[in-house]
Parts: structure tokens; C-alpha cells; sequence
């Protein structure tokens, strides 16, 4: 067994596939022989399906696997357990019984060494579009068909399909005091180190419920959670008062 894991700058992306081929060490089609590419995937459409691209035309589809190390996390993982082999929650989980969703992903540290690359990428490119879209399209997604990979990534994709364009006046992004005196960081750099919006996802379970993602680096403290706010009970004050002859 083979396994090329590109885990260096993405600027190389290409030029390592390219010698890879040049060099006949892809054997196309051998599944003995894989590629595994982390994030980030690109850094716009164009770039991302340029790579996507070039990684099919040197390796087959089952050669193929793109990382989110993110979802190698225990805790996220066990986050299709904890929906799936709970039958109590699937009648609870959808817009009649809850009333917003918020995922967070918070750092105390800055950018530290990391310059070169999130000057360049952001929070927006570095978090959002990879590992909060991950935990976004977990906790909502339909239950897959069966729990084989392939089944799980079109249930995902299913419900990424449903989520709707930002609106920017339902989106933040800011920038931690002290960056620009970050070592390696452009003059004037106007990069975002805080990413959060409202996302609403258009599908019979999510109608009208807004999702709540935030991500960002030199924050109060260090958290990864899901908060699922549930709708209030009816109140007791609504319900008919006990008879006079009631006992109390």
C-alpha cells in the first residue's frame, strides 16, 4: 500500500500531482496506490475545481480522498451516533421543536507562525467553508440511507444544496487587535481573523430555523460546541385551572 499525503503548503498542490504523473507513481486506477489531500481545497471555485480537476485526471475516484481532519475529532464523530441510535431525538429534531442553531468554533491563540498561509486564506477560507460547514451539515443533514461512506457524503451534500447564499446584512468579520503586528502579516492587511453569520437552510425539516456560525482566533476562550436552542414549552399559565374541589 501507497499513500501520498500532501500535507504541505497548498501553493504545491498541483506541481506535486503533475510530478507524480510526469514520474508514473499514481498508477491510475491501483487501489493500492492513494492521494490524500487536506484543506484547503482551492481558494475560490476556480481553483478548487481546477485541483479537483488534475486529482482525476492522475488518480481514479477510489484513489482519491480529501481530509477534514476536523472530522477524525472523537466528539464529532460521535455526533451521527448521537443523532441516529437515539430514536427519541428524531421526532424532536426539526423546525416544530426547535428554535435556532448555533455552532461555534473559538481559539484563545492567534494566527502564531502562521502568516504566510492565513494572511492569505482567512477565517472565512481556513474554518468556515471546511470545518463548520462539516459540523453544520452533521447536526442537520438526513439520515443517510445506510451509514457507508458514499451514503453519508450525498445525505451531506443534500443538505448543503439547501443552504441559501449569506446575506451581508446578516454576516460579520473582523480582525483580533494586534494582527497587523503579527510577524509576516501585510501592511494594512485587511484579512479577518473572526468569521459569524446567520444561515438558513430551505428543506422541509430546517424551514424558518436560522443556523448561528462563528469561528475566530484570539478569543476569550477555546471552544468547539453546538448549541441546539429548543423551542419554549407551552405555559402552564395556558392550560385550564384545577376544579374547585380539586385537591391541591
Amino acid at each position: 500500500q501507497v499513500v501520498y499525503y500532501l500535507a504541505t503548503p497548498p501553493t504545491v498542490f498541483l506541481p506535486i500531482l503533475a510530478g507524480l504523473a510526469a514520474a508514473h507513481l499514481n498508477q491510475r486506477g491501483d487501489p493500492s496506490r492513494r492521494v490524500v489531500v487536506e484543506k484547503p481545497f482551492g481558494h475560490d471555485l476556480d481553483s478548487s475545481r481546477e485541483l479537483n480537476r488534475q486529482l482525476q485526471e492522475a488518480f481514479s475516484e477510489e484513489q482519491i480522498y480529501r481530509i477534514d481532519h476536523y472530522l477524525a475529532k472523537d466528539t464529532v464523530q460521535n455526533v451521527l451516533a448521537f443523532r441516529f441510535s437515539n430514536a427519541i431525538f428524531e421526532a424532536s429534531w426539526n423546525r416544530n421543536l426547535i428554535q435556532s442553531v448555533q455552532i461555534t468554533a473559538a481559539e484563545e491563540e492567534g494566527i502564531g507562525t502562521r502568516a504566510g498561509y492565513y494572511d492569505q486564506a482567512g477565517a472565512v477560507r481556513d474554518m468556515v467553508q471546511n470545518h463548520v460547514l462539516q459540523l453544520l451539515a452533521l447536526v442537520a443533514m438526513e439520515p443517510p440511507t445506510t451509514f457507508d461512506a458514499n451514503d453519508i457524503r450525498k445525505s451531506k451534500l443534500e443538505l448543503l444544496r439547501a443552504v441559501q447564499p449569506l446575506d451581508p446584512q446578516t454576516s460579520v468579520r473582523g480582525q483580533y487587535h494586534g494582527y497587523l503586528k503579527e510577524n509576516g502579516v501585510a501592511a494594512g492587511s485587511r484579512r479577518e481573523t473572526f468569521a459569524a453569520a446567520m444561515l438558513s437552510v430551505e428543506n422541509w425539516r430546517w424551514d424558518g430555523v436560522p443556523f448561528f456560525i462563528r469561528t475566530g482566533k484570539a478569543l476569550h476562550r477555546r471552544a468547539t460546541q453546538v448549541v441546539i436552542r429548543f423551542r419554549d414549552s407551552p405555559s402552564c399559565a395556558s392550560r385550564s385551572p384545577p376544579a374547585a374541589d380539586s385537591p391541591p
